[in-house]
Parts: C-alpha cells; sequence; structure tokens
C-alpha cells in the first residue's frame, strides 16, 4: 500500500464533507500554520498529528488539552484502521482508502441517546390557593373510582405526578420560608439531588453579554461547594440559554456536542441535565444536575420537573436580588440624605460663626472703649496700699477687665476657626481653684448658693492659667445656673496622681436630660433660651483639648451633674 492509499473524510464539525490524504504528517489544529486548520476553540492550536510509520497510519495526541478519541476512546498514540473515526473537538473524520466513500456502518458504537427539549415560561403552582380537587387533579386522579389507576402504566404515572407535586410542594415551602437566598438555595438544591439522584447540583445566574455567575453548589456528601470553583460546561450553558431548551447528555464524555469541554473532561461527567431559569420573557440563568459514574442519569420527566422548579427558583432569586437592591437604594438614600444634613448644618454654623466673629469684633471695639474706667483701679491700688479691702476689690476688678477682653478674643478666635492661643507654665491648679473662687462669689446668684472648695494640697501641672481659669469660670457658671438658687449647692474638687491633675465642679442641680446628652458640646445648642448663645462649653472643651486634656460630665447619683477636667501632669522636677 502506497503512502498515498490513506484519506480522513471529515464527517461533521466546521470542514464536514472535506477530503485529506494522508501522504506525509497532517498536522491538525486551531492555528493557521496546521495542515488541517479548524477554528474550533475546543481544540488546541495544535491539537494532533496523523502520520505514517512504515506504511502504517497513526494519530498522536499532541498534549492537547481535551483530547484526541478513536472510536470513542481517548488516545495519545494509536494505530488507525480503515472505517476507524478520530474525534478532535467537533469533527469526525474517518479513515478510508484513496478513493472510496465513508463507511455507511462505522465501527464505532451508534451515539448515546440524548435529549434537546424548548422550556418554556409556564406558570408557577400557587399551592396556598389549591382546592382539594386540584390536588386530586395535579396527581392523576379523578373525581369518581372510575378515575382511580389500576393498571401497572396508570400506577407508575400516579407516582411519577405524586413524586414531582410532593416536591413542587417543598420547594415552593422552602422559597417561601424566607430565610435569604444563599440557604434558600441550599435547601432547594438539596431536595432537587436526592431526589433526581444527581451527584452535584448548581444554580447559575445569566447576567447578560454571556456573563455566567454561578450562585450555589450543592454537592453528593451535602455539603456546599464554592461556587466560584465549579467549571462549568460553557457548551451546555450555551445551548441552554440561547435556545431556551433542556439538555439531557446521557454519556457526556460521549456526546459529541459536549465531550470537548472542558468542565466535562475534567470532572469526569458521566450524565448532564441542564434547563433554563425563564421569569417572564427573560432567561436568568440555568440549573445543572451532573452525574460522575452513572450513564442515562436523568429522564425527560426529569427534566419536564427540574423545568418548572427553575422558574420557580428563577422568580425567588429576581425577588430576592430586587429587594437587596431597594434597601441599597434606601441605604443609600437615608446616607446621602445624612450628608445633606450634615453639609446643611456646616453651613449654617458656618454663616453663624461668620455672624458671631463679626459681632465679637465689633463688641471688642466697644468694650475696650467703656472698660477705660477701670483704669482707676489700678490707680487706687497704688494710693492705698495698706488697705486691703480695697487691693481686693481692685484686684477684682482688674480681673473682669481681663476676664471679659479675653472672653471677646476668644470668641472672636472661636469663630475664625483658629486655635485657642495657650502658653504653658507649671502651676498650682488649687491656687487657680482658689482665686476663681473669690472671683465668682461677687456674682448675687452664687453668692445665693453654697459654694464649696475640696482642694486639701497643692496640685502642679502645666497649663495656661488664664486659659483654665476661663475653664473653671465658665462650669461654676454653668453649675449655679442649673441649681435652685435656694437650696443650690456646688462643689469643687482638685486632685492629682502620677499621671494626671484634674478637677470636678459638682452641682445638685436636676441634671442632664438623656435625650440632650449627646449634644450639650454642640455650638449654638443652649437650653437657656435667650440668656445663653451655646458656645461656653464648646469653647471650654476646645481650650482643654488644646492642652491635651480631657472634659467629661456624668450624672450625680441623687440628682445633678459632675463635670471633670482632667489635664497631663508633669512633675516639678520635670518642668523647664
Amino acid at each position: 500500500m502506497s503512502t498515498a492509499d490513506y484519506t480522513l473524510h471529515v464527517l461533521s464539525g466546521e470542514l464536514e464533507g472535506q477530503i485529506f490524504p494522508v501522504a506525509q504528517d497532517l498536522f491538525v489544529g486551531r492555528s493557521t500554520s496546521c495542515d488541517v486548520f479548524v477554528p474550533d476553540r475546543r481544540m488546541s492550536r495544535r491539537h494532533a498529528r496523523f502520520f505514517l510509520d512504515s506504511g502504517v497510519l497513526f494519530v498522536e495526541d499532541l498534549e492537547s488539552h481535551n483530547g484526541t478519541y478513536v472510536n470513542g476512546k481517548r488516545v495519545m498514540r494509536e494505530r488507525l484502521f480503515r472505517s476507524d473515526i478520530v474525534r478532535i473537538g467537533a469533527s469526525q473524520f474517518e479513515v478510508a482508502l484513496s478513493g472510496s466513500l465513508p463507511s455507511s456502518t462505522p465501527k464505532v458504537d451508534a451515539p448515546t441517546a440524548h435529549l434537546v427539549k424548548p422550556i418554556a415560561s409556564g406558570t408557577i403552582p400557587d399551592l396556598g390557593t389549591m382546592r382539594p380537587e386540584d390536588y386530586f387533579s395535579a396527581i392523576g386522579i379523578g373525581d369518581t373510582d372510575a378515575g382511580l389507576p389500576r393498571t401497572p402504566e396508570q400506577i407508575a404515572f400516579l407516582v411519577k405526578q405524586t413524586r414531582n407535586f410532593a416536591v413542587l410542594h417543598e420547594v415552593a415551602k422552602t422559597l417561601q420560608a424566607g430565610n435569604g437566598q444563599a440557604q434558600m438555595l441550599h435547601d432547594v438544591l438539596g431536595l432537587i439531588r436526592k431526589v433526581l439522584r444527581a451527584d452535584r447540583a448548581y444554580v447559575v445566574r445569566h447576567r447578560g453579554s454571556g456573563h455566567l455567575e454561578p450562585l450555589a453548589v450543592r454537592a453528593s456528601d451535602d455539603r456546599d461547594e464554592d461556587p466560584r470553583a465549579i467549571r462549568m460546561s460553557e457548551t451546555v450553558a450555551e445551548l441552554v440559554i440561547r435556545d431556551r431548551c433542556g439538555v439531557i447528555a446521557s454519556d457526556a464524555v460521549a456526546d459529541e456536542r459536549f465531550s470537548a469541554s472542558e468542565s466535562v473532561v475534567l470532572n469526569d461527567v458521566r450524565s448532564v441535565l441542564a434547563v433554563p431559569m425563564i421569569v417572564g420573557d427573560r432567561v436568568t440563568g440555568l440549573i445543572e444536575l451532573e452525574t460522575v459514574r452513572t450513564i442515562n442519569g436523568f429522564s425527560e420527566d426529569d427534566l419536564d420537573l427540574l423545568g418548572i422548579v427553575a422558574s420557580m427558583i428563577g422568580t425567588a432569586v429576581d425577588n430576592l436580588e430586587l429587594a437587596e437592591a431597594r434597601e441599597r437604594t434606601i441605604g443609600e438614600l437615608e446616607e446621602a440624605q445624612s450628608q445633606l444634613i450634615s453639609a446643611q448644618d456646616r453651613l449654617v454654623r458656618a454663616e453663624q460663626m461668620a455672624a458671631v466673629g463679626r459681632i465679637a469684633s465689633g463688641i471688642a471695639h466697644e468694650v475696650k472703649n467703656h472698660l477705660s474706667p477701670f483704669l482707676l483701679a489700678d490707680m487706687l491700688r497704688r494710693q492705698y496700699p495698706d488697705d486691703e479691702d480695697i487691693q481686693e476689690a481692685t484686684e477684682l476688678m482688674l480681673e473682669a477687665q481681663r476676664r471679659i477682653l479675653g472672653l471677646v478674643d476668644e470668641i472672636r478666635r472661636f469663630a475664625s476657626g483658629a486655635s485657642a492661643e495657650i502658653s504653658m507654665s507649671l502651676q498650682d491648679l488649687s491656687a487657680v481653684t482658689a482665686n476663681v473662687v473669690r472671683f465668682v462669689r461677687c456674682d448675687a446668684r452664687i453668692r445665693a448658693i453654697v459654694l464649696q472648695v475640696d482642694a486639701p494640697e497643692p496640685v502642679l501641672a502645666e497649663f495656661d492659667g488664664d486659659r483654665m481659669r476661663q475653664v473653671l469660670i465658665n462650669l461654676v457658671r454653668n453649675a449655679s445656673d442649673a441649681t435652685d438658687s435656694r437650696h443650690g449647692q456646688i462643689v469643687i474638687r482638685v486632685r492629682g496622681d502620677d499621671q494626671i491633675a484634674w478637677f470636678e465642679v459638682e452641682d445638685n442641680g436636676a441634671g442632664i436630660p438623656e435625650e440632650i446628652a449627646a449634644r450639650i458640646f454642640e455650638p449654638f445648642f443652649t437650653t437657656k433660651g435667650d440668656k445663653g448663645l451655646g458656645l461656653g462649653l464648646d469653647i471650654t472643651r476646645n481650650i482643654v483639648e488644646a492642652h491635651d486634656g480631657t472634659l467629661s460630665f456624668r450624672r450625680r447619683e441623687g440628682g445633678g451633674t459632675i463635670f471633670r477636667v482632667s489635664l497631663p501632669r508633669e512633675q516639678p522636677g520635670h518642668a523647664d
């Protein structure tokens, strides 16, 4: 036999009907450099080689991805005889002698049975509204004795219908349980997999433009697999979604449509049942069942049942995703509203601050003009150095002048957003407290209540004396405003340890209501009506934080409030 006696007749695929003589090495693949170029994505670029050795024809697989098959058997290198069928990708080549036609009775076995059946979007059964006679009709029993099954065929039909009806009932209950998408798909796939005796079941979402997203996978050992890890047959998915059909491949490895699919080869899938999820006029995904050991694992009845279940699942998934999208939209709108309100609050505050700054600048000019007579106090102090009453009164007057000017400057800085100016030095917090108490006793309201000081010993710390006096005055005045002038009581405590120095201002007033506790440090928030601007506590907190300290409050047992100021402490030996 000469080297030109063998030819390859293409029985199926892109080159169906063509004939290729084998006179020398003949390479087949997806690369244009091959002798037989086949634009088939199931083929590797250089998939297989036909060659002659001592007049004998061989085929050799070139480490292809999806393999080379001779008469249905995967081979690496195989001798070929007349009428052998070689399958590469979707193409089948029949070995023939030169001048002969393809054999009408090839030596391969008949193709494994398979089914492709159109699936329509059916009406999902509403089990909650069915009447008793509807139940009987659904499982094939009439309303008279004549309608009862008698023959084996009728009994088999009744069993099938009863099974299907029970499955649909359980699926409907699961979908209506409201346990979330993950648990819903877990339960439904577990039920379907057991009923239809599959080794694996999964749901895939079709997102459009060919994008497929696995949602859930249930394996034969009743565990969930990672959906991202499944190797899905794109061939099956494309057919199911494009043609809106259910597919049964009884022996997927031998089925010429799917055997080149990567997932079928790698997963060693034997039988495949896949149906589309159709919602209205849309294909929203598919459900696929697989067996890895059983050939002819699924029937047309199984396909019909799974088609109805798929529509039910598709509708449920759609509804859940719509609900989740609605929740996300509501959350985004709430967040946008919150941001808008926050922006409005910042704008209002900026406008308020600007107004306060303009007022403070004007007040500062007028106040300085009207405080000029206070300079007489200094003259009186020098004129009567031995008169203790005059010395104390003039000192209080000069202190008040400094407080008024400092307060106006503080409001102006606060309105402009500037940081508080701090001049740190080592001072005695107890001495500062005593000075403040002497000053605030000039206030008629504070004189009317009991003001106690608990500062048994000096407490040294690094702080700005003028700023800390301002803090303490603000807290004492707030405490006096919160108490009943007839029974009011304020206690100031000063303490310290190795780490911090602190003082507390405690009152026996009504206390801070729970509903406003979170707002008391907000600028312009006040409970004093026209008597307050709502800036005192915010200014106070800014001063304390400029010292790296903290300002906090707590409710007093029995009524009232305790404000505490804590400052980092520097020991005298560590001061510069």
